[in-house]
Formats: structure tokens, C-alpha cells, sequence
């Protein structure tokens, strides 16, 4: 993707309806101001989820970044009871 990644995490998909498994990996980009002391922004890239980056937003720097780690949190929690993401290792990654 096109931004400055700050991390990155890769995790597994498991799908139990098909048996297949795939590579997710996760990109979260440097936060930046997109007006200064009234809003930032974060991008969010989840390769194996999602189509295209999606900007992220909040109130200052830490407020953006801590907005696109929900993010990410809130995608990977509420997908489908069939779909399973697991640690590279194959550990649940949710308990």
C-alpha cells in the first residue's frame, strides 16, 4: 500500500466451511495531522480482508492510531462464526 507503515502483524484466516486457510496481514500506517490540533488520520490495511486502505480518523495523533487499532479489532472479532483467526503458530488468536 501506499503509506508509511509504522506495523504490521500477520496472522491466519481459517475458514471451516471450505478448510481453507489463508495469510492475513495486518498494516497500520504513521498517523498525520489533516488539520492541525483538530484532526488526524491513520490508514488501515488488512491484506487478505479488505479490497483498499481505509483512512481512519480522531482527534489528535494517538487518538487516530488508537481509533485504527479498534478498528482492526472490532474487523477481525465480528467475522462469521465459520472464519477462525489464528496465530501463525495456529494458536486462536481470540480465546
Amino acid at each position: 500500500m501506499d503509506f508509511d507503515k509504522i506495523v504490521e502483524r500477520k496472522l491466519s484466516l481459517a475458514d471451516a466451511a471450505t478448510g481453507v486457510q489463508t495469510e492475513l496481514r495486518i498494516e497500520i500506517g504513521r498517523p498525520r495531522w489533516t488539520e492541525i490540533n483538530v484532526e488526524a488520520a491513520c490508514p488501515v490495511f488488512i491484506y487478505g480482508l479488505m479490497d483498499t486502505t481505509l483512512t481512519i480518523y480522531g482527534s489528535d495523533l494517538l487518538s487516530a492510531l488508537e481509533c485504527a487499532l479498534g478498528f482492526v479489532n472490532s474487523e477481525l472479532s465480528n467475522l462469521p462464526s465459520t472464519k477462525k483467526i489464528l496465530w501463525p503458530d495456529g494458536e486462536p488468536y481470540f480465546d
